[in-house]
């Protein structure tokens, strides 16, 4: 194999891992919430905010500080799991379209993390 094949290989290879990742964690994190605090929805649990919201921040830092291209991504794609782990819970959830704005701000608020790996990513590599 060539090097510049390996490289694009990586370069399309490697987003995709991550976007996979984030939004598999933001989808697992949701249905381990629900379930372990008994709740029909995730963020109905005290869980949400004390284990779900800090380990999608932590993921979104790591997965920024070595993919930090658009690290955006890394912050918004656990929550888009996560609203579509809510809508395959209860396909007819008259307020999902409230909770996708919910799930917008948290998004926003996971990319400050997201962007803190990301600096030290691009620190790290110079």
């Amino acid at each position: 194999m060539t090097d510049d094949y390996r490289r694009s290989t990586d370069d399309w290879y490697r987003p995709l891992w991550a976007a996979a990742t984030t939004t598999g964690i933001g989808a697992a994190a949701w249905v381990f919430v629900a379930l372990a605090g008994g709740r029909r929805e995730a963020w109905d649990s005290e869980l949400y905010f004390v284990l779900a919201i800090p380990a999608i921040a932590l993921t979104s830092a790591v997965v920024s500080f070595f993919l930090p291209q658009r690290f955006w991504r890394w912050a918004m794609l656990p929550f888009a799991g996560q609203a579509l782990a809510a809508f395959l819970q209860n396909p007819t959830a008259n307020l999902l379209p409230l909770g996708l704005v919910v799930f917008a701000i948290l998004g926003a608020i996971c990319m400050i993390p997201a962007a803190l790996g990301a600096a030290l990513g691009r620190w790290a590599s110079r």
